[in-house]
C-alpha cells in the first residue's frame, strides 16, 4: 500500500494534559509523515489546568491541528464514560460533517496522556502488512498488554473485567481479585506473533478506515445507566456491521506503560510463592 495516496485524520480527547500534549503531537506528526496527507482534531473538556489554552497555541503554529472545545460537561454528563463517550463522538461527527474531513481515508484514534510516545512510522505501515482485510488495527505494548476494560475475546477476556473484579473482591479479597480479573490478562504479545481478531480491543491507539469509523456510535453507559467502557459496545456494533477487528502486535504505541500492573502480579506471584517455600501463608 502506498501511504503517500492515503489521508489521515488523526483524533483524541484532551483533559488536563498540557504538560504532555506538545510532546505527543510531535510523535504522532513524526509517525504519520508518510501519508499523503494528515489531519489532527483534539477535542477538549472538562480541563482545569491550561490544556485548552495550550491548544490554542498550538493550533496557530500547526496548519493541520484543529481543536473543538465542549466546556464543562461534568454537570450534564457527571459519570466519566458518558463524558468520553459524549467526546468521541464529537469527533466521528465532525469526521462525518465538515467538509475538510471528506476525503480522509482512514482514522488513528489516539489517547494523549502519554501512551503513545513510541509510535512510530514502521508500526503503522505494519497495518497494510497483514495478510487478511481488517476495518481495525488497535495497538500493542513492548512489555504487557494492558488496556483489559476494552479487550474482549471469547476466550482470553470474554467479559468485563472489572464487573468480574467487584464481584471476586468479597471472595478473594482486593490483591487477588486484581490478580486473577486484570493483571493475569496482561500478557506479553511479541512483535512478531500473529494477529489476534477480537470482539473488542483499544490499547492507547487504533486505525479505523472511515467506513468502520463512521459505522457506529459511542455509549458509555449500559441499559442500567452503570458505566462501561465505551469501546466494547462501539466495536460489538461494528462487528455486527461486518468490520473485522485485529490486535496488531507490531502496531507497538508504547515501549512500558505506567497502566500495566503485569509486574505487580509477578511479584505478587514471587513473594507467594517464597512464603509457601518457607512454610508461611
Amino acid at each position: 500500500m502506498n501511504l503517500a495516496a492515503l489521508e489521515l485524520a488523526v483524533v483524541g480527547l484532551a483533559r488536563n494534559c498540557s504538560r504532555s500534549i506538545a510532546r505527543d503531537l510531535a510523535v504522532l506528526e513524526r509517525a504519520t509523515r508518510g501519508f499523503g496527507r494528515v489531519h489532527f482534531l483534539i477535542i477538549e473538556s472538562d480541563s482545569t489546568d491550561d490544556t485548552a489554552a495550550q491548544l490554542q497555541r498550538l493550533e496557530q503554529r500547526h496548519a493541520s491541528l484543529r481543536h473543538i472545545r465542549l466546556g464543562r460537561l461534568a454537570e450534564r454528563h457527571p459519570l466519566r464514560t458518558d463524558r468520553i463517550a459524549h467526546c468521541r463522538n464529537a469527533y466521528l461527527d465532525a469526521l462525518a460533517t465538515d467538509p475538510r474531513y471528506a476525503a480522509v481515508s482512514h482514522v488513528l484514534m489516539v489517547d494523549l496522556d502519554g501512551v503513545c510516545r513510541d509510535l512510530d512510522a514502521a508500526g503503522l505501515a505494519s497495518c497494510w502488512q497483514l495478510p487478511m482485510p481488517w476495518s481495525v488495527c488497535t495497538a500493542n505494548q513492548g512489555d504487557h498488554y494492558y488496556d483489559i476494560w476494552a479487550l474482549r475475546h471469547p476466550v482470553w477476556c470474554p467479559g468485563d473485567a472489572w464487573r468480574e473484579h467487584d464481584a471476586l473482591v468479597p471472595l478473594l479479597g482486593q490483591t487477588e481479585a486484581t490478580n486473577v480479573s486484570l493483571f493475569s490478562r496482561m500478557v506479553h504479545i511479541p512483535r512478531s506473533a500473529a494477529a489476534i481478531e477480537v470482539d473488542s480491543a483499544f490499547g492507547g491507539a487504533a486505525l479505523y478506515t472511515r467506513e468502520a469509523a463512521l459505522a457506529a456510535r459511542y455509549e458509555g453507559l449500559d441499559s442500567a445507566s452503570r458505566e462501561v467502557c465505551e469501546h466494547v459496545g462501539y466495536h460489538a456494533r461494528l462487528r455486527a456491521a461486518g468490520h473485522r477487528i485485529f490486535i496488531n502486535p507490531a502496531l507497538i504505541n508504547a515501549r512500558t506503560t505506567k497502566h500495566g500492573g503485569r509486574k505487580k502480579f509477578w511479584r505478587t506471584l514471587r513473594r507467594r510463592l517464597w512464603n509457601a517455600l518457607r512454610g508461611h501463608d
